[in-house]
C-alpha cells in the first residue's frame, strides 16, 4: 500500500494539472497580513482608529470590551498580560473569562486570523485585581512596556529621569519593590510590562543644569573651546601615554641663548618613552621667527598654534599629528570580523600609533563620554585583543564611578539546533511552542467523484493558519488543491536541494513571520552616541521573541551583550 501512495505522488502533479487547470485561483493566501491598500499590515495598524466600547454580561454584570479583529501574531497572551498588565500568574483566569464572554470561540489557544473576539477593557476590575494605569495621577506608578533594545539602565534613565550610579541603584530599588513578582532583572523581554514610579528619581546630588547630561554624540569635542577645556586635552594625551606639563618653567637652549616658557600658559606634551616634547602655544602668542628657530634647532621642539575660538576637537587633532599618530578617516568605523560577527567602532579621534611586535600599527579610538564605562569593560577586552585601544574621556559633570547595577552580566542563552535539517525544521516549531504532527495524512478532494490522498511531513496550525510541510516536491496542481479544497497551505521544502538559511526561512513563512536573513545591527553604547560601538550579526533577527538565529559563531568574548539585550542566539548549521 505504502508503494501504492508514493506512485501516486509522483504521478499526482501530471494528472491534476489538467483536471485543475480551469478552476478560478484562489485569493492569496496570506490576505488577512495586509491591509485593503495592499500596504503591510505594520502600516495599516497605524491608521485603526479607537474601537467603539461594547457590552456583553458576565456573571450578571455589564462587561465593557472591545470587538478585535484577530491579526497575525495576536494571542490572548498579549491581548491580557502585555496590552493589559495582567500577571502572568492571573493568566488561567483570564482566559477563563475571555472565554465566558466569546462562547463562539471553541479552542482559546487557536485565534484565527479575520476573527473578531470580544476582549475586556478592564480586566482586572472583573478579576478583583489591582494592575497600575500608564494614565494614572502624578506620583502614581505607571506601566512601561518594553521595547526591542531596551535594558534596565536605559528605562530608568530615559522614563526615570535617573543618572548617575547612586540615583540608579536608588531607582532601582523602587522598581524592584514595585515589580515583586520579577526575579531576574538581568532579562527583560519585548512587550513586558514593567511598573515604574510616577516622577523623577530623587536628586541625591546637586545637578548644574548648565553642564550637558545626555549622552554625547561623535562631535562633541567641536562644540567645546579649546582654552577652556585644558583638562580634556590633557585626559586625551594622557591616554595615548604622553604626559602633559603645565608647571613651572621650560627652558629650550638655541644658538642665541635660553629660551624661557612659562608653562602656566604654553603647555608643554612631553612623550616619557621618546623625550619627544611638543609646545601648545594658545592663542598664537609665540612670535613666528622664534617658532621658527624652536623647530629648527637640534633637537626640534614643534609647536602646536591654537587659534583663539579654536575648539578641543581641532586643537587635539592638531596635536596629534605633530606627535606622529596618523589620523584614520572620521566617516568610517574601525571594524573587526571575527567569524562573520562584526564589531565597529567609532570614536571622537581615530588614529594610528607606531607598529606592534605583529607588524600591524596600534589603533587609538578617543571618545568624550558622560557616563563612565558606558562601554562595557568585556568589549574594551575584546578590541584589545585585536590591537585596538578604545579611550572614554569622561566630561566634568559626569559621574565619578561606573555604573554596575545588581545581577552582573551573565552569559548569554544560547541554544545550538541539529545539523540534519528535518530536525531543524522541529526546533524551531518548538521555539515558537507549535504541537505539530509527522506523516499526516491528507485526503483532498479533486473533483466529484476523484479524491487524493497525501501525506505531510509535517503538519499545524499556526496563527489561525493550517499548515502542510513536504519535504519533496508534490508539486502546483496539489498544492493548489489543497488550498482550495481543504483551506490548507502546502509549503514545499527539498531538503536536499535548499540550505538551512532558505529552509528557516520558509518555515518562518508558513508561521506568518516576517524575517529575512541579514546582517543585524546592535548598539552597545545609546543615546547620542549609538554608533560608537555597533555589533553586526547576520541572521534572522525575530523582535518579538527576543530571539536571534545565526549561522555565524559569536566570539565567547562578546556574549555578555546579548545577555545584556535579553536576546537568546540560536545556532545553526
Amino acid at each position: 500500500m505504502e508503494g501504492q501512495v508514493k506512485s501516486f505522488r509522483c504521478g499526482a502533479a501530471i494528472v491534476l494539472s489538467s483536471i485543475l487547470s480551469a478552476v478560478a485561483l484562489l485569493l492569496p493566501f496570506g490576505y488577512a497580513q495586509e491591509a485593503p491598500s495592499g500596504k503591510p499590515e505594520e502600516a495599516a495598524q497605524l491608521r485603526l482608529r479607537k474601537t467603539p466600547v461594547k457590552t456583553r454580561l458576565y456573571q450578571g454584570k455589564t462587561v465593557e470590551g472591545e470587538e478585535k479583529v484577530v491579526r497575525p501574531g495576536d494571542s490572548l497572551w498579549r491581548y491580557g498580560v502585555q496590552e493589559k498588565g495582567l500577571p502572568d500568574k492571573l493568566f488561567g483566569r483570564y482566559l477563563v473569562l475571555v472565554g465566558s464572554l466569546n462562547p463562539h470561540v471553541k479552542d482559546l489557544n487557536i485565534l484565527r486570523v479575520g476573527d473578531t473576539i470580544f476582549i475586556p477593557i478592564k480586566p482586572d476590575e472583573i478579576l478583583g485585581i489591582q494592575v497600575p494605569s500608564a494614565k494614572g495621577q502624578p506620583g502614581q506608578p505607571k506601566v512601561y512596556r518594553v521595547k526591542k533594545g531596551d535594558y534596565l539602565f536605559k528605562i530608568l534613565r530615559d522614563e526615570f529621569g535617573a543618572r548617575g550610579k547612586t540615583e540608579l541603584l536608588g531607582a532601582f530599588e523602587q522598581v524592584k519593590g514595585l515589580n515583586p513578582r520579577k526575579k531576574d532583572w538581568n532579562i527583560l523581554f519585548v512587550g513586558e510590562a514593567v511598573v515604574l514610579p510616577r516622577g523623577e528619581a530623587p536628586r541625591l546630588a546637586r545637578v548644574d543644569p548648565t553642564k550637558p547630561t545626555d549622552v554625547v554624540g561623535l562631535d562633541y569635542g567641536h562644540k567645546l573651546p579649546a582654552q577652556a577645556n585644558l583638562d580634556l586635552l590633557e585626559q586625551v594625551v594622557g591616554a595615548l601615554g604622553h604626559e602633559t606639563q603645565r608647571r613651572g618653567e621650560e627652558v629650550v637652549t638655541l644658538r642665541e641663548g635660553k629660551v624661557h616658557l612659562d608653562r602656566d600658559a604654553y603647555p608643554v606634551i612631553h612623550n616619557p618613552k621618546s623625550a619627544q616634547k611638543v609646545i601648545l602655544d594658545l592663542g598664537e602668542k609665540i612670535p613666528p621667527a622664534l617658532r621658527g628657530k624652536l623647530e629648527s634647532e637640534r633637537p626640534a621642539t614643534p609647536v602646536v598654534s591654537v587659534k583663539k575660538g579654536a575648539s578641543l576637537h581641532d586643537a587635539v587633532s592638531s596635536l596629534l599629528s605633530r606627535l606622529g599618530f596618523q589620523s584614520l578617516p572620521a566617516n568610517r568605523p574601525v571594524a573587526v570580523q571575527d567569524r562573520g560577527v562584526g564589531l565597529q567602532v567609532k570614536g571622537e579621534w581615530m588614529v594610528t600609533g607606531s607598529e606592534q611586535p605583529s607588524g600591524t600599527p596600534e589603533v587609538f579610538i578617543i571618545s568624550l563620554t558622560d557616563v563612565h564605562g558606558r562601554t562595557p569593560e568585556y568589549i574594551r577586552t575584546y578590541l584589545s585583543l585585536k590591537g585596538m585601544n578604545l579611550k572614554e574621556i569622561l566630561l566634568p559633570s559626569s559621574p565619578l564611578g561606573p555604573v554596575s547595577l545588581p545581577g552582573g552580566s551573565k552569559g548569554a542563552e544560547i541554544e545550538r539546533w541539529p545539523a540534519e535539517k528535518k530536525a531543524m525544521v522541529d526546533s524551531l516549531l518548538g521555539a515558537y511552542q507549535i504541537a505539530f504532527s509527522a506523516d499526516h495524512v491528507i485526503t483532498v478532494s479533486v473533483q466529484e467523484g476523484i479524491r487524493l490522498d497525501t501525506k505531510a511531513d509535517r503538519y499545524f496550525e499556526a496563527a489561525g493558519r493550517k499548515v502542510a510541510v513536504f519535504f519533496y516536491p508534490v508539486g502546483d496542481a496539489v498544492t493548489k488543491a489543497l488550498q482550495e479544497k481543504n483551506g490548507i497551505r502546502a509549503v514545499e521544502m527539498d531538503l536536499q536541494a535548499l540550505s538551512s538559511r532558505e529552509i528557516i526561512a520558509r518555515v518562518l513563512d508558513s508561521l506568518g513571520q516576517r524575517a529575512a536573513y541579514r546582517e543585524n545591527r546592535f548598539s552597545a553604547t545609546g543615546g547620542g552616541s549609538k554608533d560608537k560601538v555597533v555589533i553586526t550579526v547576520p541572521g534572522f533577527l525575530l523582535a518579538d521573541r527576543s530571539l536571534l538565529i545565526t549561522d555565524r559563531e559569536i566570539p565567547r568574548e562578546l556574549e555578555p551583550f546579548f545577555a545584556e539585550k535579553a536576546l537568546k542566539v540560536v545556532y545553526f548549521h
